[in-house]
Formats: C-alpha cells, sequence, structure tokens
C-alpha cells in the first residue's frame, strides 16, 4: 500500500513537472508581458520626472504669487 502512495506522488510530480515546461515554453502571454513591463516603465519615469521638476517649479509658483500679491488691481 505504501508503495501505491509513492507511485502516486512521483507521477503528480512529474505532471507538475511537465507542466512547469510547459508554460515556460508557452508565448500565449508575451504581449501581455510586454505591455505591462512597458507601462511599468513609462510610469516610473513619469514619476521621476516630476521627482526632478517639482521644487522648481513650486519655487517658480511662489515667486508668482509673491509678485501677483504685491500687485494692486486698478478699477
Amino acid at each position: 500500500m505504501r508503495n501505491r502512495y509513492i507511485s502516486c506522488f512521483r507521477s503528480v510530480g512529474a505532471q507538475i513537472k511537465d507542466r512547469a515546461c510547459r508554460w515556460g515554453q508557452a508565448e500565449d502571454g508575451a504581449v501581455t508581458v510586454d505591455w505591462v513591463v512597458l507601462t511599468a516603465t513609462m510610469t516610473v519615469i513619469g514619476g521621476v520626472i516630476v521627482s526632478l521638476t517639482v521644487d522648481g517649479t513650486t519655487d517658480v509658483g511662489n515667486q508668482i504669487g509673491t509678485v501677483l500679491a504685491e500687485k494692486t488691481v486698478s478699477e
């Protein structure tokens, strides 16, 4: 009876190995993976650009606000 369980586990292991090999060779989702990688890359690049420019644009915005606050509006 024990030998039957061992052979059962061996066949399950072989099935898993076979499925893993077939999954590794399949190219069905390659386009989806490419789009996910490209989208993630563009998102990271956008975040880097924003983080690099946020200080400069905040300073310019504050300077513009100061100049506008000092101006008087005549009616």
